[in-house]
């Protein structure tokens, strides 16, 4: 584990959504999903998949620039790529991991998966490019 700490995400705990792990360049979260997780057809909502994966690629390149620059530089998400695979039902236990692919001073690019527990089997895959603001130190 990296001696940064992660930055809080109240939306991510709003969702109940648990940190497991935060290390250089990866991040993972877990999730017992919940009957608030849902579509109108009882199965996980697409747009909670997208989210935590877009919030573990987020943390993974925090734990790269480091904490102290996000609260004034925060990375812009440019374009996310989200392929669902399989469905995710209530009481079902989701792990998603995200993890930086390439970093530069102006781009970054990473990606994520989603996993039922257990087992492991793909639910989700999204791949992401982030602007990186330069500093305004």
């Amino acid at each position: 584990m990296s001696d940064r700490s992660p930055l809080r995400s109240p939306f991510v705990e709003a969702m109940g959504a648990e940190l497991l792990e935060w290390a250089e360049g990866r991040v993972r979260w877990g999730i017992t999903l919940g009957p608030q997780h849902t579509n109108p057809g009882g199965i996980m909502h697409g747009g909670v998949v997208a989210a935590l994966l877009d919030e573990a690629v987020a943390g993974a390149i925090t734990s790269l620039r480091g904490q102290e620059a996000v609260p004034s530089d925060p990375h812009l998400l440019l374009e996310m790529n989200v392929s669902f695979l399989s469905a995710a039902r209530p009481g079902e236990r989701l792990e998603v991991e995200g993890w930086v692919l390439r970093m530069g001073r102006q781009v970054a690019f990473a990606e994520a998966e989603a996993r039922r527990l257990p087992g492991g089997q793909l639910v989700a895959k999204g791949r992401f490019t982030f602007l990186l603001p330069a500093r305004r130190d």
